[in-house]
């Protein structure tokens, strides 16, 4: 091996180690402002479907959302969400008849038959006003 293979390796093997060495450090913060975001006053929109039937369809809500559903098997259901801040994430926390996940802000849940979509209204205008919609 030349001087320039040496040199070739050498700085491969630099960048490799240096490449490892990044990935073991923390993530950098772009912000010093730790307070988190108030999103229980963010207006989303719920639908809440059964695979045979609909029960709401974008109803609009801000602070919490609290439903009750008789499904066609006959068994009753009571959805609640709740914005939040839990972990450092903005969620909405899904309370299924007792059974709490989270779920993002703009997502679809589903549990058994039940299905729940949600979106953040304003981030939903926003991309649809990028897309070229109108809105009076």
């Amino acid at each position: 091996m030349n001087i320039q293979q040496l040199k070739v390796v050498g700085a491969l093997c630099a960048g490799f180690a240096l490449g490892i060495g990044a990935a073991d450090c923390p993530p950098a913060f772009a912000s010093t402002n730790q307070a988190a975001p108030d999103v229980t006053h963010k207006i989303f929109a719920v639908a809440v479907d059964e695979v045979k039937k609909n029960f709401v369809f974008f109803e609009q809500f801000a602070g919490a959302y609290k439903g009750t559903f008789t499904l066609s098997d006959g068994s009753v259901r009571t959805v609640e969400l709740t914005p939040m801040v839990h972990n450092g994430m903005q969620v909405v926390q899904l309370n299924d008849t007792g059974h709490i996940t989270y779920m993002s802000l703009t997502g679809v849940a589903r549990n058994g038959d039940l299905m729940i979509q949600l979106h953040d209204v304003a981030e939903w205008h926003r991309q649809l006003k990028e897309q070229g919609w109108k809105f009076p």
